[in-house]
């Protein structure tokens, strides 16, 4: 980020949440050479109402698994070890925000919704592009997973306020990020950025949180901001029924920038259409 204005604006209105602990448990053994899978599946079995959630999205139509996950473990050697802390760092953080209601304006359960399927997304064009090269589809993953977490920190410490912007926002027919900027001087994805930070991810995938609705600037110039930016957007047009206009998304310069072709495209929009109902909550 780099107006310090913005991040005082931040601390001084909101408290950041910390990186929940069994996430950091289960990176200190992803790390550890004499770590197995087992044992991050354990791990993850010891809380059995966060393993019962793990299971259950690791079961989702997303991952097309051909037989039933049954526990925590077997999750781990069939999916791997980095995506089942994915999904864990998922369960893990909505379970933080568990306490949050919204109203008419602002639902809790379609926005985390949101976030596991453009997570999905960032992680699909992330395996499809040939131009990738510093971050693996895991790590995109985790940025689509929070590109919007700033929406809930601010509900979590505004209340009320918050809740207000966004029927400000239906009402008037804006973005929340445009009504987040004119009234607190700050959007969602600043606080994104300042999550990100604080829980020690890349800078890029900060910037990709920090920057999925623009300028255009950063996103032309950042592979990673594109595969944000341009997943949100596809989540949000295939949600609505438009496949013709979400496949207009990825024209000839956009496709270029993240090295998709044109089967990857029609791979990757075929996905979406196929998992844009599925839930995570």
């Amino acid at each position: 980020m780099s107006n310090p204005s913005i991040k005082d604006l931040i601390r001084n209105n909101l408290s950041i949440p910390t990186l929940p602990e069994v996430v950091m448990r289960i990176n200190s053994l992803i790390e550890d050479p004499d770590a197995g899978t087992a044992e991050i599946g354990s791990l993850v079995s010891e809380d059995a109402p966060l393993a019962a959630k793990v299971l259950r999205i690791a079961n989702s139509a997303y991952y097309g698994l051909s037989g039933e996950c049954v526990s925590t473990s077997h999750a781990s050697t069939v999916l791997g070890v980095k995506v089942l802390k994915n999904i864990v760092t998922q369960v893990a953080v909505i379970n933080q925000f568990d306490h949050l209601e919204g109203n008419d304006y602002f639902s809790v359960s379609d926005l985390w919704d949101h976030a596991g399927f453009t997570a999905h997304l960032c992680s699909k064009i992330a395996s499809l592009s040939t131009v990738l090269r510093a971050f693996t589809p895991e790590e995109l993953y985790v940025c689509g997973l929070l590109h919007d977490v700033g929406k809930v920190v601010l509900m979590d410490g505004l209340g009320e306020r918050y809740l207000d912007l966004a029927r400000t926002a239906a009402e008037q027919g804006h973005s929340m990020y445009s009504v987040e900027r004119a009234s607190l001087g700050f959007s969602h994805t600043d606080v994104g950025a300042v999550v990100a930070s604080r829980w020690g991810l890349p800078e890029q995938i900060a910037n990709g949180i920090q920057y999925h609705h623009g300028p255009r600037s950063e996103v032309a110039k950042n592979v990673v901001v594109s595969i944000v930016a341009h997943a949100n957007l596809l989540a949000h047009r295939v949600k609505d029924g438009s496949p013709q206009t979400a496949a207009a998304i990825f024209d000839p310069e956009t496709c270029t920038q993240l090295g998709l072709s044109d089967e990857a495209v029609d791979s990757l929009i075929e996905f979406a259409l196929d998992n844009r109902h599925v839930r995570m909550t």
